[in-house]
């Protein structure tokens, strides 16, 4: 029995071994794939992989599409001159596109100029010259536009692009015979009519403009340009028939207008005067508040608000004339005279209110009391600090000095320095945030790419160490022996084993990091908060300054002591942006450098040189699948070290490269600042100058609403004063039909009543009432009865009294 459960033991404890061998050795030959994996086309630092650069190129189309042109760009020039073949193309047409949109034609042209040096066979061809067509008729370039014209010629968009050119050369007989020729049915044969309509308007031939328009109005769109040029042909013919005096079919033409087209409230602002040309008040004033809804930061605002107020004066005078002559309708009773002037005298004081603290802020710069310059930042918003020395101009100023032709241009040069000024910046900390990484001396995090191929080879070793201990215990317990390796091999397993899992524990440490860094930013974020309070405060104080008449000491004073806290709010700023940086650097280092970490994998790796030292201690009793996991942690080994060379070998191209762009960075901020100074100076010029057309235009809004407050109170006087009139004829009318009445009373030339022909009847007697009588049964006599003769008047005639004039009769 004894020999029966012997064996039976043992062979449950063979196949418990043969199962634990076979799990060992599919792990084994897992880990075997994963090495071959890992070494397999390892990227090269500093190298832009094709993977990455096709995930690039779909990043910039999406800024493109979105109208993130400035990202695009940024992210294109680098694209366009590392890239090769399709990539490269649609790389140069994307930032040449990005460019155009921005408005850099002058770059945008030389893009477009190397696609099309790549001849026919690029796919972006003739877009390219397209493009060159229309920017050298934007900057009246005749011959640059003919040479890519005649490339174009026998191109199915040629004629189309030909009458372009010769429409923006003003030549609109020859345009409109180019645009008859584009083919029925192409993509252009919309765009081509609209050409035409506008070139025949051009030449005053407004019953073809009419036909044309109405045409493509009844064109059904293919894409989203087609739909557009039916809506601007919808506006174009609205715009016909008003001139015309054709007020229904302009007003048609406008309503159909999609509501949420982009053109609506022009639409609306066009119509709302259509309606006021043929007296339809009331449908003017539903538009214009519609389009006050839709529109609230128009520049044409102020234009529309007085416009309603003048409706509303005009509705109150014929809702006035209606209840005169008695046609005025009893069931609205919203709507009244003394209702609609105090719509308008809202609205006109609203404007008055809303529009002068602009007007006076304008009017102390054309004074010369405020300098122009300081107003630069704002006007082009590239304001970045958020504490202003300088009290803001109000927003509907900076506006519309937006809309200055000349001030627009400044805009866009500003716009531009502040974009290089923050790619400069940019690019400065990200200088030095590499600098800060390549000091700490570590290769085991840089490049994300080969670091997580060491994490992973750390991981499988993690995992082989305590397989090849498990293996090398079962052998000893099967009698094998490794002497001073396997006694090297415990304590040095030992001191592994109190690690844990070096790398989860790295982890755990770095996130740690990061979330104190975390708090920290948090701290950072009340602080700006704080300085914004602030900030609203002292506009706040500057602007009370600027408005009330303070003494001139008491100005002084907090003049002075608003420049103090500005610069003072300043060096905060200054420092919170320090500290930003520092949580920026602090986030990359905070697992950088990990001495854990390192003194973890110098331990492993002499275990893993113990582990060998040991398997081959063993001799021929070494187990073939402990030779099979000294290989894999070999190859393993091996493969990290080549790691290892690639990122010494990418740190030094590196830091040749950070040498370099250090110098080349010093040299852009030299030239910027250049440019500043010259833009600060032509553009503090400009802004004198338009800040005068912009203060006309100003003082045209508020003289237009106090004349509004003045009419409305006129309007009002006037009809008290019609009140008046008409009562007072009322009164006249009622006291002559009062006299025509009683004029045989009021009238003197009445005749006298003659004497009496026959004498009075004789009084009755006194007592008679049928109240009084002397029996029992009778009624008690009266207490008035008692009296037998006539009181005595109490008031006197007056014995002085003169005759009235003209005599008694």
């Amino acid at each position: 029995m004894r020999l029966r459960s012997l064996a039976a033991a043992l062979a449950l404890l063979l196949a418990a071994r043969t199962g634990h061998a076979e799990d060992l050795a599919s792990k084994l030959a897992s880990y075997e794939s994963e090495l071959h994996a890992l070494g397999a086309n390892l990227p090269q630092p500093n190298q832009m992989s094709t993977s990455t650069g096709q995930r690039r190129l779909v990043d910039a189309q999406v800024a493109y599409a979105t109208g993130d042109y400035d990202t695009a760009s940024l992210a294109l020039f680098d694209l366009s001159a590392k890239s090769t073949g399709p990539d490269k193309d649609i790389a140069t047409y994307y930032l040449a596109e990005s460019l155009f949109a921005k408005g850099d034609r002058g770059l945008a042209r030389t893009y477009y100029q190397a696609l099309v040096q790549t001849g026919p066979s690029s796919r972006y061809y003739q877009q390219a010259l397209q493009r060159i067509v229309e920017i050298a008729s934007a900057e009246n370039d005749p011959t640059g536009a003919e040479d890519a014209l005649r490339m174009l010629d026998g191109t199915p968009r040629s004629q189309y692009i030909r009458g372009k050119h010769a429409f923006s050369q003003g030549k609109y007989d020859d345009a409109i015979a180019l645009f008859a020729s584009v083919p029925k049915g192409s993509d252009n044969e919309l765009q081509a009519l609209y050409y035409t309509a506008t070139a025949q308007v051009a030449k005053q031939d407004f019953v073809k403009a009419t036909d044309t328009y109405a045409d493509l109005t009844t064109r059904t769109p293919k894409t989203n340009t087609d739909r557009r040029v039916v809506e601007l042909s919808q506006l174009a013919l609205g715009r016909i028939y008003y001139e015309r005096d054709q007020a229904s079919k302009s007003i048609d033409s406008y309503l159909l207008i999609d509501r949420k087209s982009d053109l609506f409230p022009t639409a609306l602002y066009e119509v709302s005067w259509v309606y006021v040309k043929n007296k339809q008040y009331d449908k003017a004033l539903v538009a214009l508040e519609l389009l006050g809804k839709l529109d609230p930061q128009s520049t044409n605002t102020p234009t529309v608000k007085i416009l309603e107020g003048n409706l509303r004066v005009r509705k109150a005078q014929m809702l006035r004339q209606a209840e005169i002559a008695g046609a005025a309708s009893t069931a609205d009773t919203s709507s009244s005279p003394a209702v609609e002037y105090g719509k308008a005298e809202t609205i006109f004081r609203e404007t008055h209110d809303l529009y002068n603290p602009s007007y006076v802020a304008v009017a102390k710069m054309v004074d010369g009391s405020l300098n122009p310059a300081s107003f630069i930042d704002q006007i082009a918003e590239r304001n970045t600090r958020v504490f202003q020395e300088s009290t803001p101009i109000p927003e509907a100023a900076a506006q519309w000095l937006r809309e200055q032709p000349e001030v627009h241009r400044v805009v866009s040069v500003e716009t531009d320095l502040g974009q290089i000024e923050s790619n400069l910046d940019e690019s400065q900390a990200i200088i030095e945030r590499l600098e800060e990484v390549l000091r700490t001396g570590d290769r085991l995090t840089l490049y994300p790419t080969l670091s997580s191929r060491r994490m992973r080879i750390a991981a499988i070793q993690h995992a082989l160490i305590k397989m090849r201990n498990d293996m090398a215990e079962q052998q000893i317990r099967g009698g094998a022996s490794g002497g001073q390796a396997t006694e090297a091999r415990r304590a040095l397993a030992a001191q592994y084993q109190t690690l844990g899992d070096p790398e989860a524990a790295y982890a755990d440490r770095t996130n740690v990091a990061r979330g104190e860094f975390d708090k920290i930013e948090s701290s950072t974020r009340e602080v700006q908060s704080g300085i914004m309070s602030t900030q609203a405060i002292a506009v706040s104080l500057r602007k009370y300054a600027i408005d009330v008449d303070l003494p001139a000491d008491q100005k002084a004073n907090m003049q002075k002591e608003l420049d103090d806290a500005s610069r003072e709010a300043r060096a905060i700023e200054d420092e919170l942006a320090d500290v930003r940086r520092e949580l920026v650097l602090g986030k990359d280092l905070a697992g950088v450098g990990d001495t854990d970490l390192l003194a973890a994998r110098d331990l492993r790796a002499r275990l893993r040189a113990a582990q060998d030292a040991e398997q081959r201690a063993f001799g021929n009793k070494a187990p073939a699948l402990g030779e099979r996991a000294m290989r894999i942690a070999s190859g393993l080994d091996g493969l990290d070290q080549a790691i290892e060379r690639l990122v010494g070998q990418g740190i030094d191209e590196i830091k040749n490269i950070l040498t370099e762009e250090r110098k080349n960075l010093e040299e852009y901020k030299g030239l910027l600042a250049e440019y500043e100074t010259d833009a600060r100076t032509v553009g503090s010029e400009i802004l004198a100058a338009s800040f005068k057309d912009v203060k006309a235009r100003f003082e045209d809004v508020i003289v237009r609403s106090d004349v509004g407050l003045v009419d409305v109170s006129w309007s009002e006087k006037e009809d008290s004063d019609d009140d008046y009139k008409r009562l007072n004829l009322a009164r006249s009318r009622d006291l002559k039909q009062l006299k025509d009445e009683f004029r045989f009373v009021l009238d003197e030339s009445t005749p006298v009543p003659g004497p009496r022909t026959a004498p009075e009847p004789a009084a009755s007697p006194e007592g008679t009432s049928p109240d009084k009588g002397a029996s029992p049964d009778q009624r008690v006599k009266p207490a008035g009865d008692q009296q037998t003769g006539n009181a005595q008047p109490t008031v006197k005639p007056d014995a002085n009294k003169q005759a009235p004039k003209g005599g008694s009769k």
